[in-house]
């Protein structure tokens, strides 16, 4: 059975991407809601499924929309008109638990880098990246802790939705309900 293709949500007018096709992996998505809003929220995932400029995927669309539909309900979110998607694992697969199985360095460092730059800029950051894939929780731990510091170093505000699992993380984007609540994290 084919997957579903999802489009961006009708209320985005604009995105871009920074995607790596030799290594299949993406370093950030930025999605653009509106011009005259100047805040920039950071939604930091586990790992990229589909979504690209050109299509969104059940995740992202859900993390947008969740946004949009709060910016009013949510101070933090108030005056955001771009959504920047950046994930712990930059590499593309729908399924987490095959990242174990791939031959790749999980721990990529261009993303770390890409994740200091995006958060030295912009203040907001929701984490949702959820529990660790099948076969990666050591590397997994690691990069958690590697994001976590530089979202301190940086003095981020840095916020999960609704609650966290009983290992300690964020709960994942794409089970994210619209009437859940925008929690402050303590770092």
């Amino acid at each position: 059975m084919a997957k579903p293709v999802y489009k961006h949500p009708p209320f985005v007018i604009a995105t871009s991407d920074k995607r790596i096709k030799s290594e299949n992996k993406r370093l950030w998505l930025s999605i653009t809601t509106d011009k005259n809003l100047k805040d920039t929220v950071l939604v930091i995932l586990k790992n990229p499924s589909r979504a690209t400029k050109d299509i969104s995927d059940k995740t992202v669309y859900n993390v947008t929309s969740f946004i949009y539909k709060n910016s009013k309900k949510f101070k933090q979110l108030k005056n955001t008109g771009e959504i920047v998607i950046l994930n712990l694992i930059p590499f593309y697969e729908t399924y987490s638990a095959l990242l174990a199985k791939s031959d790749i360095n999980i721990i990529d460092t261009e993303n770390l880098r890409t994740i200091k730059n995006f958060s030295s800029k912009h203040k907001n950051v929701i984490i949702a990246w959820g529990d660790h894939p099948k076969g990666l929780y050591k590397e997994y731990e690691d990069i958690k802790k590697s994001v976590l510091e530089v979202l301190k170093l940086n003095r981020n505000n840095v916020y999960y939705i609704d609650k966290l699992s009983v290992n300690g993380n964020p709960k994942h984007g794409m089970v994210w309900g619209y009437d859940n609540e925008l929690i402050n994290f303590k770092m």
